[in-house]
Formats: C-alpha cells, sequence, structure tokens
C-alpha cells in the first residue's frame, strides 16, 4: 500500500500569474511512507511514524484507481472555481467619469494579457486597447486623446490646442475605428498635416455633424474625404471649421465646388487661407447655389475689390446667409466694389451680424458706407474697426477723420455666429463715450426709462433730456409724451451699472422714481444741449443694474423690439416772445430739490420735541397736558422760526442753540419782564431749571448743550416763564390759562421771523432762477472745493458752519455792514427742517440746494451794486439794500467770478458790463 498526499491549491492572485493551460490541474503534493516505483524522486516522512498517529494517512487515504487519476469532472470544477477576472475587452466599458479613467488605467496594466486573450477568445479590442497598443507600436507616451474623459458628452471629442501631431492622429484614428457614434470633433491647433488628416477624416466625414479644424495643415489627401461627402444626400456635417489649413485657392475653389451641392452644412469658415481673386467665382457660385449656408467666415484672406465686387453682387439678393466676417481682406483696394457694397447693405435684409473690418476703404467709401447704414435695420451688429469711423451705441457709423491703426489694439474681437462673444476687458471708463459697440457680441438689453411728472419729479413739459454714462452724458431727447403725459424712451443699454442723470430747464434732476447715487466726489461735466452749453453738476445720478436676460438674436430671430439705427427725437426749439414767456415754480433750479415745511413734516418735529421736553413733569393732569399741548402746536410754527434766528446768534460750534443773552434778548423783545412778577433773575432760573431737565437723558449728547436752549427746550422754556410770571402770583390761574396768556404776549414778536416769507416775495421768483440758471456753474465750483472739511470717508459731500465762513473770508466780504453773525444766520434759515436735531448731524450738513439758498441771502445782506450801475451816483449801504435780490445776486456771482475762481476755469468767461436784466434785445424771440 502507498499513501498519497494532500491537494494544495494556490490563492487566486498566484493563480493569475499562469497562463490558462497551467491552471486546468491543481498542484499536487505527495507525502509517501514507503518507497515506490510510482513515487520516486518524492520526498517521503520518516517511515519510523506509526500509522495511528499520521491523521493524513486515514484522512486520504484512496484507492490506487482514485489516486492516480484524476477525472474530468474534477478538473471542469477546478475551472468553475478559478478567481481569475473575466475577459475585460468583453465587460463594456464607460468613456465618461471615473470608472472610465480607472478603466484605462487598469487595461494600461495589464495591456499583454489583454492582447493575448482577445487573440485566443477572438475579442474585438475595446476603444481603450487600441489607443494603448497603436500608441506602444508607435513608441510614444500613451494619451486618452479626448475619447476617455471625466465629464463631457461621449459623442464628442475636443482636443483643441493640444498640438498632438500625425503620430497621435494614429492613434486617435485606431480609437475611432469601433466609435460609430461620435459627431462632434474639435481638433483646432493640434499641428496636424496631410498625413494625419488624411488617416482622419475617412473614418470621421460621413458621421460627422461638426468638424472643428482650426490651425492645422489638412492638404489634398486630407481634403478629400471632405469633398467627396459632402455633396452626399447623406451628408451630416453642419459646422465645418477649416481656418488656417493654408489651402490656397485651388482647394478652396475644390471645396466651393462641393458645398455647391451640399444639403448640410449651416456654417463654413474658410478664413486665412491664402484666399485671393482667383477664388471668387467658386465662392460667387456657392453663394447662388447653395440654399442652407446660414454662417459664412471669409476673414483674413486677400480678396481684393474687384472679387468682392462680384460677390457682394450676388450677395444682394441671397437669403438664407445671415453672418458674414469679411473683415482683414482688400476690399478697398481698387476704389471700385463701394456701389455693390452699398446696394448689398441697402438691399439685403437677411444679413444680421456683418463684419467688415480693416479693409483699407476710403475716407469717402467710408462716408457712402455710413450713409447706406442709416436705411437698414436689420444689421444687429456691425463691426467697421481698423477702417475710418466707429459704431455708436445706437448702431449708427459715425465717420472720424483719422484711421485706425489696429496693430495698436490688441483686443481682437471676432464675431461668432450671432451668440454673445464680449470684449476681454472691463466696462469703458464711466463718463466715456463708448465706441465699437456691438449689441450682438457685447450682450446688450433692452430697456425702458420713463420720465412720470410729480413722481419722477416736478418737471412736467418738454423739453426732457435723459443723460447716459456710457453715451458720456451726452442729452438724448424724449420727445413729446404720451397719452398719460408721461416721457419714454425704449433703449439698448449694456450690461451691468448703467448711471443716469435727466436735464429739465436746463437743471440736472434724478428720476426719484428709480435708484438714487449721492457722489462723494462730485464733478462737472458740459453738455450742449439745442446749441447751449450748460456746465452740469453731477452730485446725485440714478444709479441702476442691468443683467443678462436673453441674447439679442435667438433661433435667428430678434428678441428685442428696438431696430438699429433708429433715429433719437430732434430737439427744435421753438421760437417763443420773451415777454409771453410763462414762468412757474415746476420749471425753475429749486424745484427738483428744495423741499418745504408741510404741516405733515412740522407735526412730526413737534411730536418729537414734546416727547423730549419734561413739560409732563410739572403739569401733572392729562387734560392740561392735552389743553397746553394744543396751544403750543398752535404757535408751534412761529416760535420755531423765532427759535432759528435767535440760535444763529451765537451758535456752540456748529450747534445752533440759544445762550444766555439771545434769551434774554429774547425775552426783553416780548416785553415780559415787568419787574414785579418776572424778573430778569427769574428768567435766568427758568433758563437754567430747563437746561438741567434734559441733561440725565441727553447728558454726553453734544448737539444738546449743557448751557443753552436747543429746539425742543423752546417750549418748555416758555411754559416755565408762564408758571413764574402768572401761576405764582395768582393761584387762580390754571398752567393752561398762563400758557395761553404768556404765547398771546409773544405771538406779536414772534410773527416777525417767517424766513419762507424772504424766500416767497424775493427769492423764488422769475429774476433770481435765471441768475442761478446762468451761473449754475460758479455754484458748483465754489460748493465743490468748499465741500470736504468735516466728510468722513464714505460720506457723501457736504459743508460746514467753517467752510461757508472760509468762503465769505476769502472773497472779504466782512466789513461793517456784513459780519460773522449775518453767515450764522445765512447758514441756519437756508437749512431744510429736519425732524431730529439731537440724534442726527444732518443740521450741520449744507447740501447743494441749502448753499444756493444761503449765497443767496449773503448776496441780500452783502448788498453788492448791480452790474453796469456802480457810476450813477454815490451809493449808501441803505440804497443798495432795498435793490432788488435778483440784481444784487447777480452782481455777488460775478463778485464769487473774480475772487474764487481759478483762471484756467474762467478763462472762456467774459465779464459783463451791463446786467441781463438791463439788456436791450435786438429780437423779441428767443
Amino acid at each position: 500500500m502507498h499513501q498519497i498526499t494532500t491537494l494544495e491549491t494556490d490563492t487566486p492572485k498566484k493563480l493569475n500569474k499562469f497562463s490558462m493551460r497551467s491552471l486546468a490541474l491543481p498542484r499536487i503534493t505527495l507525502v509517501g511512507f514507503e518507497k515506490s516505483p510510482y513515487h520516486s524522486g518524492i520526498h517521503e516522512h520518516s517511515s519510523n511514524v506509526p500509522k495511528r498517529y499520521n491523521r493524513q494517512y486515514y484522512k486520504i487515504q484512496q484507492s490506487a484507481k482514485e489516486r492516480d487519476l484524476i477525472s474530468d469532472k474534477d478538473v471542469y470544477a477546478t475551472l468553475s472555481n478559478n478567481q481569475e477576472e473575466p475577459y475585460l475587452d468583453r465587460k463594456p466599458k464607460d468613456l465618461v467619469g471615473d470608472d472610465a479613467y480607472k478603466s484605462y488605467y487598469h487595461t494600461f496594466k495589464n495591456i499583454k494579457r489583454i492582447l493575448e486573450q482577445n487573440q485566443f477568445e477572438n475579442i474585438t479590442n475595446s476603444v481603450q486597447t487600441n489607443l494603448i497598443q497603436r500608441a506602444e507600436k508607435l513608441k510614444i507616451l500613451p494619451c486618452k486623446m479626448g475619447l476617455i474623459k471625466l465629464k463631457g458628452d461621449k459623442n464628442s471629442i475636443a482636443i483643441q490646442n493640444q498640438k498632438f501631431g500625425d503620430k497621435y492622429v494614429e492613434v486617435l484614428s485606431e480609437g475611432l475605428r469601433t466609435l460609430p457614434t461620435i459627431q462632434d470633433f474639435n481638433f483646432n491647433r493640434n499641428r496636424i498635416k496631410e498625413h494625419g488628416a488624411s488617416q482622419l477624416f475617412p473614418l470621421i466625414s460621413k458621421q460627422a455633424r461638426i468638424i472643428e479644424f482650426q490651425t492645422n495643415t489638412i492638404g489634398q489627401k486630407g481634403l478629400d474625404p471632405i469633398l467627396q461627402c459632402l455633396p452626399l444626400q447623406t451628408c451630416k456635417i453642419q459646422i465645418l471649421n477649416l481656418e488656417d489649413n493654408q489651402l490656397g485657392d485651388t482647394l478652396i475653389s475644390d471645396l466651393c465646388k462641393a458645398m455647391s451641392k451640399n444639403p448640410s452644412v449651416e456654417m463654413l469658415n474658410i478664413s486665412k487661407n491664402n484666399i485671393t481673386n482667383a477664388s471668387y467665382i467658386s465662392i460667387k457660385q456657392m453663394i447662388e447655389q447653395n440654399d442652407t449656408l446660414l454662417e459664412l467666415y471669409l476673414r483674413w484672406n486677400s480678396i481684393k475689390g474687384s472679387g468682392g465686387l462680384e460677390i457682394f453682387k450676388v450677395l444682394q439678393t441671397n437669403k438664407n446667409i445671415k453672418v458674414l466676417d469679411f473683415s482683414y481682406n482688400l476690399l478697398g483696394a481698387g476704389n471700385v466694389i463701394i456701389t455693390a457694397l452699398k446696394d448689398f447693405i441697402i438691399e439685403n435684409k437677411t444679413i444680421q451680424h456683418l463684419d467688415l473690418s480693416a479693409n483699407g476703404f476710403t475716407y469717402q467709401d467710408c462716408l457712402q458706407i455710413s450713409e447706406a447704414l442709416k436705411s437698414n435695420h436689420s444689421i444687429y451688429g456691425f463691426h467697421f474697426r481698423g477702417n475710418f469711423g466707429y459704431v455708436d451705441s445706437k448702431g449708427f457709423l459715425i465717420i472720424e477723420n483719422n484711421m485706425k491703426n489696429y496693430n495698436s489694439i490688441h483686443v481682437d474681437q471676432r464675431i461668432k455666429g450671432v451668440s454673445p462673444n464680449p470684449k476681454p476687458y472691463e466696462h469703458s471708463t464711466h463718463f466715456e463715450k463708448l465706441k465699437d459697440i456691438c449689441w450682438i457680441c457685447d450682450e446688450w438689453q433692452m430697456s425702458t426709462f420713463e420720465w412720470i411728472p410729480n413722481q419722477s419729479g416736478a418737471c412736467s413739459e418738454e423739453p426732457i433730456f435723459i443723460h447716459f454714462d456710457y453715451e458720456g452724458f451726452e442729452p438724448i431727447f424724449l420727445g413729446k409724451p404720451d397719452s398719460n403725459g408721461n416721457f419714454k424712451t425704449h433703449r439698448m443699454i449694456p450690461t451691468g451699472d448703467i448711471e443716469y442723470f435727466y436735464t429739465a430747464n436746463s437743471i440736472q434732476i434724478a428720476s426719484q422714481t428709480a435708484p438714487i447715487k449721492q457722489h462723494i466726489e462730485k464733478f462737472r461735466t458740459k453738455v450742449t444741449i439745442a446749441d447751449q452749453v450748460i456746465n452740469v453738476l453731477i452730485d446725485e445720478t440714478n444709479l441702476e443694474k442691468f443683467t443678462k436676460s436673453k441674447p439679442v438674436i435667438e433661433d435667428w430671430y430678434p428678441t428685442y423690439d428696438v431696430l438699429p439705427r433708429t433715429q433719437d427725437p430732434i430737439y427744435i426749439p421753438a421760437k417763443r416772445k420773451k415777454q409771453k414767456r410763462i414762468w412757474s415754480y415746476p420749471i425753475s433750479i429749486w424745484a427738483p430739490k428744495y423741499k418745504f415745511d408741510t404741516e405733515e413734516l412740522l407735526r412730526k418735529c413737534f411730536e418729537r420735541d414734546w416727547a423730549c421736553c419734561k413739560i409732563t413733569k410739572f403739569v401733572k393732569k392729562q387734560e392740561e397736558q392735552d389743553q397746553v399741548k394744543e396751544m403750543l402746536w398752535q404757535a408751534y410754527k412761529p416760535m420755531r422760526e423765532t427759535y432759528r434766528f435767535y440760535a444763529s446768534v451765537n451758535p456752540t460750534g456748529d450747534v445752533f442753540s440759544m445762550s444766555v443773552n439771545p434769551t434774554s434778548d429774547f425775552v426783553n423783545q416780548c416785553q415780559l419782564i415787568d419787574g414785579k412778577q418776572l424778573k430778569l433773575a427769574d428768567v435766568d432760573l427758568k433758563f437754567i431749571a430747563t437746561c438741567s431737565a434734559s441733561s440725565i437723558d441727553w447728558k454726553g449728547n453734544y448737539r444738546n448743550p449743557e448751557r443753552s436752549l436747543v429746539r425742543y427746550q423752546m417750549m418748555e422754556f416758555l411754559v416755565r416763564l408762564s408758571d413764574d410770571k402768572y401761576v405764582r402770583f395768582n393761584p387762580q390761574i390754571n398752567i393752561v390759562q398762563a400758557t395761553k396768556m404768556i404765547l398771546d404776549q409773544c405771538m406779536p414778536h414772534l410773527s416777525q421771523y417767517d424766513c419762507h416769507k424772504w424766500r416767497a416775495e424775493r427769492y423764488f421768483v422769475e429774476q433770481c432762477d435765471d441768475v442761478c440758471k446762468k451761473y449754475k456753474w460758479v455754484i458748483d465750483y465754489v460748493y465743490m472745493r468748499n465741500s470736504q472739511k468735516k466728510v468722513k470717508p464714505g460720506q457723501p459731500p457736504f459743508m460746514c458752519l467753517d467752510e461757508l465762513k472760509d468762503i465769505c473770508n476769502k472773497a472779504n466780504l466782512y466789513d461793517e455792514n456784513f459780519v460773522e453773525r449775518d453767515v450764522n444766520l445765512a447758514f441756519n434759515l437756508s437749512m431744510l427742517t429736519q425732524v431730529d436735531e439731537l440724534e442726527s448731524d444732518r443740521l450741520f450738513q449744507m447740501q447743494w440746494i441749502e448753499f444756493l439758498e444761503a449765497i443767496a441771502r449773503i448776496a441780500e445782506k452783502y448788498s453788492p451794486i448791480a452790474i453796469g450801475k456802480k457810476e450813477e451816483k454815490e451809493w449808501t449801504y441803505e440804497q443798495r439794500f432795498q435793490q432788488p435780490l435778483y440784481y444784487k445776486l447777480e452782481a455777488f456771482m460775478v463778485y464769487l467770478i473774480n475772487t474764487l475762481v481759478d483762471d484756467e476755469t474762467k478763462k472762456n468767461w467774459k465779464q459783463p458790463t451791463i446786467s441781463m436784466f438791463d439788456e436791450v434785445e435786438e429780437d423779441e424771440y428767443y
């Protein structure tokens, strides 16, 4: 008897190292205890070991037949349990995604075994296997060639700008043999020459929908498969880009002949292919016979005027081509093309995007092209750079005397169908007119701008103009009002932030119905309206952000109602007799920004003051509080006006308030001190009590000085005086009666201080309006240069009291008749009413409209002699003061020009010798 062995099977990893045939049988290790002719040379265990202790002996002891033979059943079972992976190229493999990358690298690592499997089992190589096998044969680094990718469409290949060359194209060709579903091919700029193209194009030309083959060298052999495919009815090519392939006239002629019979191509790009006039006949025939071509690109060739003449003749009646790029040719050479080009622009209504840049047109040619364009409203994008002139925001060609040197322009913008192709630089500098505009490329959008009288502003009569920053703030007349009385315009505008403002009656205004931007750094700009140059101060503008919404052309149809080269309404001033001009406040310089004191505004001020004062602390009964409050409200307006006057006498820094002396003057003027019931010492005690009552609530607030009365304390002070004067000596009188008595006694004096009366009678008049409009640039100049002393970073500019005093000092205004107190008074009385004077600094921050009034008040007090009347007589101050304000204001403006304006600014200004109100008009019309 012999004993045999255990059966030892290797792990799957070790099995994988052997061929399939070597894996058919398990490895056998024999353990024998006796010498046997069948087991010679096999290691034996010691024969001295007892059989009863040899467990393997009892476990595997078999008959001789079973020991020596392995049945077919066992072999089959062994093969079935084999852990080797199935054949890799039989499994479906992804071409896009992470699994595609893993599959590619796994194939690369096991390429020899996979090739052996495929050959033995007659399996077709996968794309990955073909790519790697071909790369190894050519002895180049393996590459996925755009067929295997992390993301994208599995039916497209995009390997532009890789400079692969012909060897890698052979690798790609091997991969493409098993991928007939790919339709979109982008091989731009890859150094592919004739040999590589001849291998590639036969594989793709019959299935391709897009062929991008720019900046290669296709040659005759590469082009032949395309030429054979183009005339076929089964041709699927829609986009054919062969730019910069050095094809030359012969191959281009062959291509155009094939294109004449093509039923599918919509975009043909044969730019930069050394095309000359020798090819114009074939190009002309292609345009005549082809019915599917929508886009034709002939950029950067050498087609001259005589060849272009024939091409544009046939383009006049063409109804298919919508995009034409004829830039960088020689169409201007020979001066023969202009008639055909004009006819094409006028008669063709199909072209939507046209590029004629850098064609060497003469100045006269450009003038005629500009004139022809005015009657064309179908070309939404027109490019003309490198010639005379530029395209403005409405699509008009504006001719300039100098031709642009296009070599100095480093940014190149090419047309790309009707798709947006914006310039690769930021929005032009604000307030500088944009040039060379294309609605399509630059993604312009349509928007409506509307001026609604009494909502947007007070102006309600024409002319009203709108000024855009991208137009250099040139005026655009809004035309006649619509049936609702509104003025509107529909405009194509660039995307991004747009600043604009309106002008009416030569006054710059911002619409109140649109977002407003306050300019920290104010500036002036000149605009021309009806041949009149106006200096406009840009202190606030409307600011809106316009985002991209939809393209100008979509599916070859315009998406907006605005037509290119639509002329804006032209404003022609009507001749009107001067004496018949009707002036009203709404058309004045003050109307857009001045805010009157309405009853609603005064009520808010009163309620704020009542809440802050301490009257309810010593007037205990609710009924008495209500009665006192109502009486104070009835007297609030004159009381507040009187306070403003006395608070201007001796302000505490910038804070206008009534100190002890002005308060005593007020009490004396009202004749409240009688030496019996009310003495000066009593007034001082009530003054101190009023100031102290609020010291706890407003302690540390510089707007509420500890030893001065501010607006809300004026009421409390009068009520305290009434209590001291009437209630203390007569207990029969209650606080309500006492308050009424003191208000009745003070009212004659309180009624004298009405700053609105001065405005209505002397300031808000037609003549002052004329002066302010004529010399607005002076106001702007002085205000701009004196409104920054106390302005914090990021804060809109304003003028403080010290700056107004500096202006008067620089102008040498101070004399015996005009003192610093007059400046304080002009500042405080000109400020618009503010509800809250305790928690806001607005009362100390003079805006432009307030500065304009302050100048008028200073002119009123300073009283310069009217222009041209100084020599008439000896003027006393009283006589000067009696002059109408508009004479004084006009003379004061001239005085400011002579003392404060620099020579450079006033160089074009002519010193007047006679007042504008004394001029004798030769014509009764204006």
